[in-house]
């Protein structure tokens, strides 16, 4: 064989053995990009279910802060709510009002039309409730017939919210089952000048108010320090009837 042609044969062997490097190098490079494909599409699935566990989460966390702070009933919030935007109020706002309200005789009305026609009549004074004040007042509802309104104002703002409240719900009748239903409030007020800036004080000197009122036949009273103080384990409205004022 010439030179040449054993030239050209060497020359053509390192070739090949060159592409068959290069193709092997090639199979390899495909080999992990493929692997790095499966795995990054994993990760992909990894990562939407770990978005949708935390959707999940977020929506389980805001269910159970609901049910803590909102009222079944009625849709506002409870009372754990209240002393929580209490507390916050008091912070942030240099005079706050706190009003308590319960319904006189609300207890004949669950008797004579059922408790159905009960929790459509709480509803109806939520929403009359609701309607007091769209920025500086936070309406709740505290327990059975009590609701409560904190006031983002003094005495005077505080007073004329607790009679509009009474007017409300004493002066204008309710609609329940086709029929017109008539009942009374008991209103109690107090301001921190009064009470101080304990969310809990203001709540039980306003009940104390409020208090003294459903002993009146349902009217409006401002807290005044001739009303007392209850046990701090104890409410107003479970003490004996008082015999004056």
């Amino acid at each position: 064989m010439s030179q040449t042609a054993n030239s050209l044969l060497t020359a053509a062997g390192g070739l090949l053995a060159g592409l068959a490097v290069a193709g092997l190098w090639a199979l390899r490079l495909w080999t992990l990009l493929t692997r790095a494909r499966t795995r990054l599409r994993k990760l992909d699935r990894v990562v939407l279910n770990a978005h949708g566990l935390v959707e999940t989460l977020r929506a389980e966390r805001d269910r159970y802060h609901r049910q803590a702070t909102e009222d079944d009933t009625t849709g506002l919030p409870n009372r754990r709510a209240a002393v929580e935007w209490l507390t916050r109020t008091v912070k942030t706002h240099g005079e706050v009002g706190v009003i308590v309200l319960d319904l006189v005789r609300f207890k004949l009305i669950n008797d004579r039309l059922g408790h159905r026609a009960g929790n459509t009549l709480l509803s109806q004074v939520a929403k009359r409730l609701r309607g007091l004040g769209k920025s500086d007042v936070f309406a709740a509802r505290l327990s059975g017939d009590e609701f409560a309104l904190i006031v983002q104002g003094g005495l005077a703002r505080t007073t004329a919210v607790a009679n509009r409240a009474w007017s409300e719900i004493s002066q204008v009748p309710f609609a329940l089952d086709g029929r017109q239903i008539d009942i009374m409030a008991s209103v109690g007020y107090t301001t921190t000048d009064q009470a101080g800036r304990n969310p809990e004080s203001l709540l039980h000197h306003a009940d104390i108010a409020m208090y003294w009122a459903k002993a009146n036949g349902g009217v409006v009273h401002g807290y005044a320090e001739h009303m007392g103080h209850s046990p701090v384990s104890g409410r107003p409205r479970d003490w004996p009837p008082l015999h004056g004022r």
